[in-house]
């Protein structure tokens, strides 16, 4: 083979791996050694539910109405923390007079993200189960319990709950079906053992094994389920504890969105080592496979091309055939009306994707991953609190291993 063919074969196996050989690896491994959460007594009965805001005045009524309905509908003992992180508007002032007095709210001067909104919030949870939820998403009425069932194992250490996401039109139908295979995937590594991270619109951890996230960090629902798996935990992902969500109204805004989470895993392996040393990590091949290989994708989707025109060979110019009228099936997809067929919108799904990924290596390393990020927007869509010493943890049973 000539050094041209080499390099050819080598940029295909980065595209094809993390996207086809990996999920497939996945799917078998589960299939022949995964097993679901083991109950070895009841379930919690008591949650904090977390919900960081910035300027939600409109929607934070809302969530609260909706969270404490749950609660009861669940029968639980449990309290909502809601944290506006440096709101501009009346989000701290509309939570306080919500009439439930489950209801808590802190108050942040200055907006410090979601990573900080949260580590504060937890500091001052009472509740042996610490919940997850989002201003803008919508919960199933037995999300909650469906969650805390899995916590009767004491193997499991957190739980994601399932993200469906309402159909979309033109090219962001195809991050509809994106995202359906990122679910199944997700599913596959969980029965295996343990996910790579959590859904943060839906998602729970035991009071005890959290952690507090460091300032700046943009995955703040990787690094918390990474840091529980660290410790020999489960986080499992229960696709029956539904969560219900709509995509941005332009694509802009999701490449965006895109951006600051691919560049969020290149931050996140520089802030937690650990994630990549496979002696450390029980989840390694995951982490890596998952979640940082993706990014060297867009490469080798540069280098084939390029590989594929210069190599000899009938087989070669096939293949830059192939990749050519992919390219043009994403640009219909993303410029046309021929988006509303489904393959064109996956083609222009999947380049919007690795058009994300290429960005997100250049934030990264030029540092500007914490600036990454302005608000997207979606169809439809009083005196300060003090902070308190962290409450005891409760007792955390040791995985059974």
């Amino acid at each position: 083979m000539t050094p041209v063919e080499i390099f050819f074969w080598a940029a295909a196996a980065c595209v094809l791996y993390p996207y086809l050989v990996y999920p497939l690896l996945a799917g078998a491994l589960a299939r022949l050694r995964g097993r679901p959460p083991r109950a070895a007594g009841p379930a919690p009965r008591s949650v904090s539910v977390v919900v960081a805001a910035h300027n939600e005045e409109g929607n934070v009524v809302r969530r609260l109405d909706e969270m404490t309905t749950l609660l009861d509908a669940a029968a639980l003992d449990g309290e909502v923390i809601v944290v506006s992180d440096g709101s501009a508007d009346n989000t701290a002032a509309a939570a306080r007079a919500h009439p439930d007095q489950r209801v808590r709210v802190l108050e942040l001067s200055e907006r410090s993200g979601k990573a900080a909104a949260l580590s504060e919030g937890c500091a001052v949870a009472a509740h042996e189960i610490l919940v997850f939820a989002d201003v803008r998403q919508t919960w199933a009425v037995d999300a909650l319990p469906r969650m805390l069932a899995n916590f009767a194992d004491p193997a499991v250490g957190a739980v994601s709950g399932d993200l469906i996401v309402r159909d979309a039109n033109g090219a962001l139908a195809g991050v509809g079906l994106y995202w359906r295979f990122e679910k199944w995937l997700r599913r596959q590594e969980s029965r295996l053992w343990s996910g790579v991270g959590a859904t943060g619109a839906i998602s729970a951890v035991r009071r005890g094994l959290f952690r507090p996230i460091p300032r700046g960090t943009i995955l703040d629902d990787v690094y918390w389920p990474m840091d529980v798996a660290l410790r020999g935990y489960r986080v499992v992902h229960d696709e029956k504890a539904h969560a219900f969500d709509h995509l941005p109204d332009r694509t802009r805004d999701e490449f965006r969105r895109k951006v600051r989470t691919l560049s969020g895993c290149l931050q996140l392996a520089t802030r937690m080592p650990a994630v990549l040393l496979p002696w450390r990590n029980p989840v390694w091949l995951q982490f890596v496979s998952h979640k940082l290989l993706r990014l060297l994708a867009p490469w080798g989707l540069l280098a084939l091309l390029i590989t594929s025109l210069l190599a000899p060979g009938p087989l070669y110019r096939a293949a830059f055939a192939c990749q050519a009228a992919c390219y043009v099936a994403a640009g219909l997809g993303l410029w046309t009306p021929a988006a509303r067929f489904r393959p064109f919108a996956a083609a222009a799904s999947f380049l919007v994707l690795n058009a994300a990924a290429w960005v997100a290596f250049w934030v990264w390393l030029t540092g500007r991953t914490e600036r990454s990020w302005v608000k997207a927007t979606y169809q439809g869509s009083g005196v300060r609190g003090q902070r308190r010493s962290h409450p005891p943890l409760c007792p955390v049973p040791r995985p059974p291993f």
